[in-house]
């Protein structure tokens, strides 16, 4: 017992009690700044309601959803759009064109699947990091438009095709978020990303004349996407079956992603990359399911990494933000470099930090150091958004690019995609 006029010294608190208040404070601190931030997104754009939601503009929809790919929950978004391009390969008319140009097939050290796998990122983080309405945006959808013309042409991408795999990147996003992080996505933010992707898909020249409402007009992002949602399902019900073609796609990819991991963790690793994909994804692409023990072992994983993000990480702040690619091109070359690479350092400038840093020395303690940075068949250059793809088609389409950009001009990033005018 003790009283109020009782020494400091002799009150009767241990110093586990102190360490132990010190948590709780720090998780108060921490879970109270992740909901304040969360709220004061939702108060400065205003869109507080579901009837707000068909105001909701094109330029707004970027910026809620380049701050949940930024700041917010740049793991989920990141890992999403890889998982997006990965899961097409579930359908055979898809993976059946993909096999046959033998660009995403891994052969010898990989370096033509690497490549085109960053090509394809390079155009789609400049498709969703670069501003609605900026050249790099204008200029990554008019390449992406014009190597899709290729096949589109010959009768070889079908609509559907093309509808499904914007599905995936609309949707897999939210799965991701909603399954692997500290929180779900609130209406206002899955309503954004709806809004953002489809206009980007009718910038794409992606048809929606599939979903019920494409002759009335939909209320709002989510009422889209819930169109969205549900042909996506029907599709995978009828074209979704397991082919030579998927499976040959999926091995490539899967060895792809386990290029710079030491052979000792790639049996294991190789079963953590299947255990993220859906059994219908699996069985589509003949690929054996992981045992129990790695699905209970990753969902305690999960389960701790949602109670420290949120309660003991403090919010990402703008500066810390993830940066997807570079903000502005070398003043010289007018070319960018990639901010990571992740299986060959195509387009990576040949920095002290890639030559030297711990990346580096893992490289060659794992040897894993056959792709050296700055090598000149990896063009350290940097890229030009005209020249993105395949080797044999440098320097062509760029007409048709030109045409596409200067119709995109003409679009206003202001504009209200669900708006009843």
């Amino acid at each position: 017992m003790w009283w109020p006029w009782t020494a400091p010294n002799d009150l009767p608190i241990s110093s586990g009690s102190i360490v132990a208040l010190a948590i709780v404070l720090y998780a108060g601190v921490c879970t109270t700044l992740r909901s304040r931030q969360m709220r004061a997104m939702k108060s400065k754009f205003g869109y507080t309601t579901r009837a707000s939601f068909a105001n909701m503009t094109v330029d707004d929809a970027y910026q809620i959803q380049l701050w949940i790919a930024e700041q917010e929950f740049p793991q989920a978004f990141g890992a999403s759009i890889f998982f997006s391009l990965f899961k097409t390969y579930g359908v055979p008319s898809i993976s059946k064109l993909l096999v046959k140009t033998g660009h995403f097939t891994y052969r010898g050290d990989g370096t033509r699947a690497s490549k085109r796998a960053t090509d394809t990122g390079v155009l789609m983080t400049n498709m969703l990091i670069g501003r609605p309405g900026s050249q790099r945006a204008m200029e990554a959808i008019a390449r992406t438009n014009y190597l899709h013309s290729i096949y589109i042409k010959k009768g070889l991408i079908s609509d559907d095709d093309m509808l499904y795999t914007l599905g995936l990147f609309t949707q897999e996003g939210m799965r991701w978020t909603d399954l692997y992080e500290w929180r779900k996505l609130t209406d206002m933010e899955r309503c954004a990303m709806a809004t953002f992707w489809k206009a980007l898909g009718e910038d794409l020249c992606i048809t929606y004349r599939q979903l019920p409402s494409f002759e009335t007009g939909w209320a709002d992002g989510l009422h889209w996407l819930e169109e969205l949602d549900a042909w996506s399902r029907q599709y995978e019900t009828r074209s979704m079956r397991p082919d030579d073609s998927n499976a040959r796609l999926a091995e490539s990819t899967i060895n792809l992603a386990l290029h710079n991991v030491p052979n000792l963790l790639r049996p294991m690793v190789r079963k953590f990359i299947t255990l993220l994909l859906e059994p219908r994804f699996r069985e589509a692409m003949r690929i054996p399911h992981p045992p129990l023990t790695y699905q209970i072992g990753f969902n305690i994983f999960i389960g701790l990494r949602k109670i420290l993000l949120r309660h003991f990480f403090l919010p990402r702040s703008y500066f810390h933000r993830y940066r997807y690619i570079e903000e502005n091109p070398n003043p010289l070359t007018n070319r960018y470099h990639v901010t990571e690479w992740h299986f060959h350092p195509w387009y990576a400038a040949p920095t002290s930090r890639y030559r030297w840093g711990v990346r580096a020395w893992i490289a060659w303690i794992t040897g894993k150091n056959e792709a050296p940075v700055g090598a000149e068949k990896f063009i350290p250059e940097g890229y030009l958004l005209s020249e993105v793809g395949p080797k044999e088609q440098v320097g062509r389409g760029l007409d048709d690019m030109q045409n596409t950009v200067q119709l995109l001009v003409s679009k206003n990033p202001k504009r209200r995609p669900f708006a009843r005018e």
